[in-house]
């Protein structure tokens, strides 16, 4: 009883601080004629935004500004965070292979990568190898992909009239494979592709192939000033994307080796014992048992990735942080501007953490089962 009440009391001491402390923040920006709520979100913006995957344009309010910003962020971060994973586990793999070239290549990679400051890999990607770029009309190009100067073109997913029910469709497929593997069925692979793929695949013929690419070309008889078609990622995002994904995947390399490597030996012996062949022995033995010790710290990468995103101001790509900073310096209230990425982020990576957090519980369950 007397610990509850030592508890309590001191929960009420840090209380009261935080109730004086606001009270004391709002009287002082008070005095000062700074705003002190948060009405400033419903006023017109002003300023432009040069990358936003919602319609936005000077007129629109703070808040939606706002909103552009943090869909900016989340469109690297998983970006990012997919290319990383995959750089990684590469790169892990490479330094444990048998190939002498190989496992050196992979570790001056790791060694290289991780000890430059991450700023300055940024801004070496996009002042020193992107700005240099030629423009569209002589860009770099690779089978559906086209880089200039103005960015990175990729194609587009081009979606017509019956997309929805081919979306439908392989939603029901899945829903029957998952079904017929929990009821103990037949569990080949070919057995659950088809009924993964299938549904899906007469759906996409019987309406006439409602779903396609939409490829970028250069043509200059009808804009000779930039790249039409697909979809653009502009250098900054572009930048901004591969010094996160190279230098988060080096550390992630780093994790996997160390995972693999607290496998012990034997597991790969009693593998080889069975006539599993390396390949097998990896994907069935030796994986499941490295991925319960590489989850956690691979969940503390993907955090440090989302927030290291907001780097992006250095080079004028429109994340949360930059749009944040523009409405600051507008409005002057710089305490709920704060407060407001503060909580964004903390959201964020409380998303993140949850959603990795259920892979991981997920993953031992079917590891112990």
């Amino acid at each position: 009883m007397k610990n509850v009440a030592l508890q309590a009391l001191l929960l009420a001491a840090v209380g009261g601080l935080l109730i004086a402390a606001v009270a004391n923040a709002g009287a002082n920006l008070a005095a000062r004629g700074i705003p002190t709520s948060f009405a400033f979100l419903d006023h017109v913006a002003g300023f432009g935004i040069n990358q936003s995957l919602i319609p936005y344009s000077p007129l629109s309010s703070y808040a939606r500004a706002l909103l552009a910003g943090l869909l900016n962020t989340l469109l690297v971060s998983a970006l990012a965070a997919l290319f990383a994973t995959l750089i990684g586990f590469a790169a892990g793999f490479a330094r444990l292979s048998g190939h002498w070239a190989l496992s050196k290549l992979a570790a001056l990679y790791v060694e290289t990568v991780r000890n430059i400051p991450l700023l300055l890999q940024l801004l070496f990607w996009y002042v020193a190898i992107l700005a240099p770029l030629p423009g569209p009309a002589d860009s770099l190009s690779l089978p559906g992909v086209l880089l200039n100067n103005r960015g990175l073109n990729l194609p587009a997913p081009n979606f017509a009239p019956g997309a929805a029910f081919v979306a439908a469709a392989f939603l029901a497929g899945a829903a029957l494979a998952y079904w017929r593997r929990r009821s103990g069925g037949r569990r080949s692979m070919a057995t659950t592709a088809l009924l993964l793929f299938g549904p899906a695949l007469a759906t996409f013929f019987v309406f006439g192939r409602p779903i396609g690419l939409d490829f970028p070309v250069y043509d200059a008889a009808v804009n000779r000033f930039n790249v039409e078609g697909g979809l653009r990622l502009p250098p900054e995002i572009t930048a901004l994307v591969l010094a996160l994904s190279l230098y988060t995947g080096s550390y992630i390399a780093e994790i996997v080796r160390a995972g693999v490597n607290s496998v012990p030996r034997g597991q790969s012996e009693a593998a080889a014992a069975l006539g599993l062949k390396p390949a097998q022995a990896r994907k069935w033995v030796i994986l499941p048992q490295a991925m319960r010790i590489v989850t956690p710290p691979l969940i503390s990468q993907y955090l440090a990735l989302t927030k290291n995103s907001s780097l992006a101001a250095f080079i004028g790509f429109a994340d949360l942080m930059q749009v944040s900073g523009t409405i600051l310096n507008q409005t002057g209230a710089a305490v709920q501007v704060i407060a407001l990425d503060m909580v964004i982020y903390l959201a964020l990576s409380l998303a993140t953490l949850g959603l990795l957090r259920l892979y991981e519980r997920r993953f031992h369950w079917g590891a112990a089962r």
